[in-house]
């Protein structure tokens, strides 16, 4: 049986206890305990400061709703304490599919046991919870309460956590290892310090997550290292991706274990998960902070490496174009050499004072990636004048298509336009438009294919909605398009 726990923070003093009486009555009753630092519930006008940090950290508790657990148990009135009670309401609704027990009091909802005891008041409630809701699985009912028990926790020195940190962002940070595989060296350092389960999981792409765009839990999530009963499993560069709603379960197979789980962020930016066997050492202020805190550092590397590897790549074929055309300063201007419309400066230069004149309330910008996917297959059969001419030939098409917007060449093979119109079918005309010029694309030559793929995607105005936001949307959504043919 697998238990979730839904708490604030491990920096409080009552938290600790309740935590202490749980993962005692889950080795008693043999079942898995799930540990779930999740901050607070941020309202609109919350006073709470650095809300986007609470916010980053509450984005945990959506894992919680899942088909991983058998019961949660949710401390409802730490976690609501900030915010008001409808929201606290409809926080504790999102969990309907999974039987759910109070710590305190909830009007309509399950509540454990309450402690008549003084001694050892939150072990004990910790303790409750755990007993209550393992019986309310099987019997849909609350128990008697259990009789007191005597708690005790195992304490662990200052000094051996701060050498626990240190020992590891020294180890990361300074990247001390021959190759770049940061995430298994992070799950080796977790063997050698006692931890038999722990995993490090990361998004193929970093998500938003704000008041006013609150993130959605992926369907899927890759695995980057992962430790399960001491044996531990590395999956490279690329990972293996799992689903979200059953990870906790690849842990739980065999035997039950008390873990902890927490989340990597950057910013407004949910990066993944760090999953760990719970130790005693965990319950020391701000522990399991640095730990995600370091785990989120490896992460954010690792993405800012694959973010300089595409910038080169793409400064090589900007190198191979000036080497294949004479006139630099053609390149220096707004004009694409090859088509004579525009080149990337080109485009952004007219895209940003056309947003900043036209873009305004009651107005649409419609933004299209297109990608000549077939054109280095025809530098590569038939030579680069054969492609240029393929080139030429699709600008041709953008301008008909595309009459009016701002559109140019951003990279050899890749097109970008933008438009701002009050026409809210102005997006599916120009997908229309693109399906049809697309197929007659397609007809039109004997000796090779001729294809454009492409995202043409419609954004209401947004003072704080930059165009590279809007870009970036486009591009990932032209990814997806890739991915599912």
């Amino acid at each position: 049986m697998n238990i979730g726990l839904l708490v604030t923070e491990l920096e409080d003093s009552e938290v600790k206890k309740i935590c202490i009486g749980a993962c005692k009555a889950a080795r008693d009753k043999d079942v898995t305990l799930v540990i779930m630092p999740g901050k607070y519930l941020v309202g609109d006008n919350s006073d709470i400061e650095d809300k986007q940090y609470v916010l980053q950290q509450s984005a945990v508790f959506d894992y919680a709703n899942s088909s991983d657990f058998d019961s949660l148990i949710i401390d409802a009135e730490r976690i609501g304490s900030k915010t008001t009670i409808l929201k606290k309401e409809a926080f504790l609704k999102k969990f309907e599919s999974i039987p759910v027990l109070t710590l305190t009091e909830q009007e309509g909802f399950v509540n454990v046991n309450p402690v008549q005891s003084d001694d050892f008041k939150f072990e004990q409630l910790g303790y409750e919870a755990i007993c209550d809701a393992v019986f309310y699985v099987k019997n849909q009912v609350i128990p008697p309460a259990e009789s007191p028990k005597d708690f005790s926790c195992v304490d662990v020195p200052d000094q051996d956590v701060v050498r626990i940190i240190s020992q590891l962002g020294n180890h990361l940070l300074h990247r001390k290892y021959d190759s770049e595989k940061a995430y298994e060296e992070l799950t080796k350092m977790a063997i050698s310090n006692g931890i038999s389960n722990c995993g490090v999981y990361t998004y193929s792409k970093k998500i938003r997550n704000t008041l006013k765009y609150p993130w959605e839990r992926p369907a899927e999530i890759g695995m980057k290292s992962v430790v399960i009963n001491g044996r531990e499993m590395a999956f490279g560069n690329e990972g293996m991706t799992v689903d979200t709603g059953k990870i906790i379960s690849n842990f739980t197979k065999d035997v039950s274990k008390i873990l902890i789980m927490g989340t990597l962020f950057v910013g407004d930016y949910q990066l993944g998960l760090l999953i760990s066997e719970f130790k005693p050492g965990y319950l020391i202020d701000y522990f399991f902070d640095s730990i995600t805190s370091l785990a989120t550092g490896i992460s954010r590397l690792s993405y800012l490496e694959k973010s300089l590897d595409k910038t080169i790549e793409e400064l090589y074929e900007v190198q191979e174009e000036l080497a294949r055309d004479d006139s630099v300063l053609d390149h220096i201007g707004d004009q694409d050499y090859l088509t004579g419309g525009l080149n990337r400066r080109g485009f952004f230069a007219k895209a940003y004072d056309l947003l900043k004149e036209k873009f305004e309330p009651g107005t649409n910008a419609v933004v299209a990636y297109i990608h000549m996917e077939s054109l280095k297959r025809i530098n590569d059969m038939y030579g680069h004048e054969e492609g240029d001419r393929a080139v030429k030939r699709i600008a041709s098409i953008l301008e008909e298509v595309f009459s009016g917007c701002i559109y140019g060449r951003i990279r050899g093979d890749e097109f970008a336009v933008l438009v701002i119109t009050d026409d809210e079918g102005k997006a599916e005309t120009l997908r229309e438009e693109m399906s049809t010029q697309n197929a007659k694309l397609l007809a039109e030559s004997n000796r090779y294919i001729n294809h454009l793929q492409y995202s043409i995607c419609e954004f209401g105005h947004d003072e704080n909605l930059s165009l590279r936001e809007m870009l970036k949307e486009t591009d990932e959504n032209l990814q997806k398009i890739k991915g599912n043919l």
